[in-house]
């Protein structure tokens, strides 16, 4: 803005002096004229070296000082048809390129008023005729000009937004994909999608096992939403997006609004429901919520809700198949119970917890007797059964607390929190009642010192069932 001013002063004292050198009326003051190229090639100067420090308003100042020098102008020409009144035009296409609608339309009020008392004084001919084709002249060029900036303004801002929308998607894509768990990377779809969308809430809805409902499996923002949506009522947004997986913006004033929680029904305006796709198939919808009367969201924001659904999608999926690789990872796929690896990281953690908690820990060492006689005689199927049985059946006699794992063949082991010796021994002999009959098992205990890492307490553990294991050989060589 500074610079166009600047610049329109240097470029009509620069006209003006080459005026005086062409042809001109006989009543032309040069003296003027000459003052008035000096002020306008200084104030062009002055604009164009202190605009950083000039405050908004001596802009307007500054173009009513031009008005006055093309008025002074058109004055000191020798006749009220001047081609400086041309000018007239530059001030009304500054006005509308830069100020507000109505502040431009006040500068040219400005220049109608100065035009008239121009033509009034110098008693020229036609001089209403001229003025009246003058200044709507320079209205009708505001008005395009206006149109022109308004919709250069409307495109800047669009593209503003793109970018803006662009940059939380990509900003949420690496949260995301950095997220831990599922819930998590859901909970940023939503909160992302709000904050996109400038709604108050937004809600993430997925199927029930059965796919019979719809429930809220991550809600940001203010908890308007039902704790559960029938798939088989079309009324209800959610689940018609869900089946039907077309989108869809609607007011609630016009809908039954049976997806929101009752203390909320009346009080959300509007809502929009976008179907989350997975391989061309309705997975998810994500709804977003206003509570007060909003336009439909704009196709570009629509677009980018879009894009940030599909990739949400594609990161759920991806963290759920990585649970799922950790579960298989850490898991014996036999007996369904930790497996060593999940063992050797479960033992240090529990260990650091009793030392926070300051409360003893004990690890029992367990050794089915018979197994590889089974499997020789029976069969590995009978042995897999026997393992599996004993699996369940020890895992539903120790506590919820309690720790047990597949330490490797015959070998379990268990982690007994809060416990000394004498408290472990006891959930022993529950484990041996527990033991499917006709079985049994030998069993190393060791308590936990304080100071012994995990590798010292399982050999202390180890070497006490393996203690146990033969003074049961020696008992049975003894009774036979």
């Amino acid at each position: 803005m500074a610079r166009g001013l600047g610049w329109l002063y240097i470029a009509g004292a620069t006209i003006g002096l080459i005026s005086l050198v062409l042809p001109r009326a006989s009543h032309t003051n040069v003296g003027a004229l000459a003052v008035n190229i000096g002020l306008a090639y200084a104030g062009g100067v002055i604009v164009l070296v202190v605009f950083r420090r000039m405050p908004a308003w001596t802009f307007h100042v500054v173009l009513l000082v031009g008005t006055g020098l093309i008025t002074r102008a058109v004055y000191y020409s020798g006749q009220g048809v001047s081609y400086y009144g041309i000018w007239y035009v530059w001030a009304a296409l500054f006005g509308f390129s830069f100020f507000r609608r109505i502040q431009a339309t006040l500068h040219v009020a400005v220049v109608g008023v100065a035009y008239a008392a121009v033509l009034a004084v110098r008693h020229e001919p036609v001089a209403q005729a001229r003025w009246v084709t003058t200044i709507a002249s320079l209205l009708i060029a505001g008005v395009f000009i206006d149109a022109l900036v308004r919709r250069v303004r409307r495109q800047r801002q669009q593209a503003a937004d793109d970018a803006e929308n662009l940059a939380a998607v990509v900003d949420a894509m690496h949260r995301i994909y950095r997220q831990p768990t599922a819930d998590a990377t859901r909970l940023d779809l939503c909160s992302t999608a709000s904050r996109v969308a400038r709604a108050d809430s937004a809600a993430l809805w997925e199927p029930r096992a059965n796919d019979s409902a719809l429930v809220p499996a991550a809600v940001a923002g203010e908890r308007v939403v039902a704790h559960e949506l029938s798939l088989g009522d079309p009324s209800i947004g959610a689940a018609r997006a869900y089946v039907t997986g077309q989108p869809s913006f609607a007011c609630l004033a016009d809908q039954p609004g049976f997806e929101l929680d009752p203390g909320n029904r009346g009080r959300v305006r509007y809502a929009l429901w976008q179907p989350v796709l997975r391989d061309q198939a309705t997975v998810a919808v994500l709804a977003l919520y206003w509570l007060t009367p909003v336009a439909a969201p704009k196709q570009n924001v629509r677009a980018t809700i879009v894009l940030l659904a599909a990739q949400a999608a594609i990161a759920i999926e991806r963290v759920n198949l990585l649970a799922r690789l950790e579960r298989i990872a850490h898991t014996d796929e036999l007996t369904g119970l930790l497996n060593r690896r999940a063992w050797r990281e479960e033992l240090p953690r529990e260990m650091a917890r009793a030392k926070r908690e300051l409360r003893p820990l004990c690890v029992a060492m367990l050794d089915i007797d018979g197994l590889k006689t089974l499997n020789d005689t029976h069969g590995h199927h009978a042995g897999d059964q026997l393992l599996k049985q004993n699996a369940a059946a020890w895992s539903s006699a120790l506590r919820p607390v309690d720790l047990l794992a597949r330490y490797g063949g015959d070998e379990f082991a268990a982690i007994l929190t809060s416990c000394r010796l004498d408290d472990a021994q006891k959930l022993v002999d529950r484990l041996v009642d527990a033991t499917p009959e006709g079985r049994s098992f030998s069993v190393g205990l060791a308590e936990w010192d304080g100071t012994q890492d995990a590798h010292a307490l399982m050999a202390e553990a180890d070497a006490r069932l393996y203690a146990a294991k033969a003074a049961r050989v020696k008992l049975t060589s003894t009774a036979i």
